[in-house]
């Protein structure tokens, strides 16, 4: 009996075995030239993906994968110890031959290329002392990079981080005069028919970046978690960042004009390029001010359909609030609890008559206005969403002032303030000539006081302002050794800057200065220093209040 049921058993294993194997072959069958292949097959080929549709499918990878027998996941996690290992011992000959088999056993694994380049570009090179070992392993790091781009052709990541390791590791290091040079002359870095002109790093991280952007134009799925704003932003900073870089290197004029003016023109296809928003809909940077306007005239029409309708809408809210609550509303603002505070917040809050409470209002007392005050009420709500969006978008990549930034700086004003600085350095730090140095320097203060009133948009506390402040501060370095400061009447009166040393002065360094200054200011404009500061400015404040809560008082 026994053997018997072991018999029919293994019958029935046999059995099934053979009937597996027809939804296995259907399921499975590899496709060929002549065939699609399996289900899987066609679905791999419908949907990308395929080893083939990634990138170049490597023997070599392919039969070590084989050769684990299953256990790919075991020999993943013993190579990875081991290279954080040699790391740790700045064993770099062991650590490049480990990564290189752990690359044949993760071909396909986004996040391997990208953390291991940034160990060899990054944490690897810092290690060594010669600026050119330093710079082997950043190479090293990039060609690891592309590699993993040979496996992963589509990947957007990997094409963003290798323009972000050209352009900001070379052009932002410390080292970034040497390995900008070093960059250039590499031929491994450029095919024999790119022109030395175009061999600048940034000018090479823009043809990365832009790549990935194609990918993305191609299959916008791709684009995974990135941010929209940022991602797209890229090709544009690139070449804003070449037209930093060349003027920080004595390059000016006519050179310098065209590199900002392709940053200009770039940046306002960014602009106008619809980027699809975290809620959905598209909105374009470049459109806000167009946007805001369309949306003041969109509320305007729906106010116009019934004029006074929206305080009649308020007075009506108004009715509803207890006398705790009018109170409130009436008490000033600087004797208000934290939790009165928000209580009347919540008040005003609900004194709020929004877009859609308006049509509301509007359909109940004349109904044959419902359909348009409706259909205006939800053109503004999206608008308004819009607005929203692409304002914070908008703040994320600093869209307003890189836009201001390109324009200024192709105007002769800024590119002569900048040439004089560069000068005015170079011959105080070489030549050792300060009356010249200084007399560079004040011509390019003039310059940039032009600058600051042709773009008054410009904020004073700008990364331009910044740079005008290392500059500045060379200046007072030079005047210290001429027995001066600018504190001095002499240097001080005359000097055209004061108000972006204010904005961007937050240690105090020129405070003396500075508060000279401002007495000057004062006596020029008839009054003393005392006379604008703390009492009138708390009188306002109170009288401020005092308007205010008048004023939601009237109206509640």
């Amino acid at each position: 009996m026994t053997e018997h049921g072991s018999f029919y058993r293994k019958i029935t294993y046999l059995v099934l075995i053979a009937v597996l194997l027809f939804p296995i072959s259907y399921l499975g069958a590899p496709a060929t030239t002549e065939v699609d292949g399996g289900r899987l097959a066609q679905l791999r080929a419908e949907h990308d993906l395929g080893q083939a549709d990634l990138g170049d499918i490597d023997p070599a990878s392919e039969t070590i994968r084989l050769a684990t027998l299953g256990m790919r996941g075991v020999a993943v996690s013993m190579l990875w110890t081991k290279a954080n290992e040699y790391k740790k011992k700045e064993d770099w000959t062991n650590f490049r031959a480990t990564l290189t088999q752990l690359s044949k056993l993760q071909p396909y694994f986004i996040k391997f290329w990208q953390y291991q380049a940034w160990n060899l570009t990054y944490n690897v090179s810092v290690e060594l002392d010669d600026v050119r070992d330093r710079f082997h392993y950043v190479k090293r790091g990039i060609e690891f990079l592309k590699k993993g781009i040979r496996y992963n052709r589509d990947s957007p990541y990997l094409l963003s981080e290798l323009g972000w390791f050209i352009g900001n590791k070379i052009g932002k290091a410390d080292e970034q005069k040497e390995y900008r040079r070093m960059f250039k002359i590499d031929p491994d870095f450029h095919p024999e028919e790119r022109p030395l002109e175009k061999r600048d790093n940034w000018l090479v991280s823009r043809e990365w970046y832009e790549k990935s952007l194609e990918v993305v134009d191609n299959d916008y799925s791709r684009i995974g978690k990135k941010n929209p704003a940022i991602f797209y932003s890229d090709p544009g900073r690139a070449q804003i960042n070449y037209g930093e870089a060349i003027e920080q290197e004595g390059v000016f004029g006519e050179k310098a004009r065209a590199a900002w003016a392709t940053a200009e023109q770039m940046w306002t296809d960014f602009g106008n390029r619809e980027i699809i928003s975290s809620m959905g809909f598209k909105i374009a940077l470049g459109r806000f001010k167009q946007l805001e306007e369309e949306t003041e005239t969109l509320i305007e029409q729906l106010e116009e359909l019934a004029p006074g309708a929206r305080q009649q809408a308020v007075n009506q809210q108004a009715e509803s609030l207890t006398a705790a609550q009018r109170a409130l509303l009436a008490k000033p603002q600087a004797e208000l609890s934290e939790e009165e505070s928000l209580q009347r917040y919540e008040i005003l809050d609900k004194l709020n008559v929004g877009p859609i409470d308006l049509a509301g209002f509007i359909a109940k007392n004349s109904p044959e206005k419902a359909a348009e005050a409706r259909r205006l009420a939800n053109r503004i709500e999206t608008n308004q969403g819009k607005v929203r969006l692409t304002r914070s978008n908008s703040q994320v990549v600093n869209y307003d002032y890189w836009a201001t930034r390109c324009k200024l700086e192709q105007t002769l004003e800024a590119l002569k303030a900048r040439d004089r600085a560069y000068e005015g350095l170079r011959v105080f730090k070489n030549d050792a000539d300060l009356l010249t140095a200084r007399r560079l320097y004040e011509e390019s203060f003039a310059e940039w006081a032009k600058v600051f009133e042709a773009f008054p948009e410009l904020e004073l506390d700008s990364p331009t302002g910044s740079d005008i402040m290392d500059v500045i501060q060379s200046y007072t370095t030079l005047l210290e050794q001429l027995d001066l400061n600018l504190a001095d009447e002499e240097v001080g009166k005359d000097f055209p800057l004061w108000e972006v040393v204010l904005a961007n002065d937050s240690i105090g360094q020129y405070g003396e200065a500075a508060e000279k200054y401002l007495q000057r200011q004062s006596a020029e404009q008839g009054s003393s220093p005392d006379s604008e500061s703390d009492e009138p400015a708390a009188e306002g404040a109170d009288g401020a209040d005092e308007a205010t809560a008048a004023e939601e008082s009237e109206a509640a």
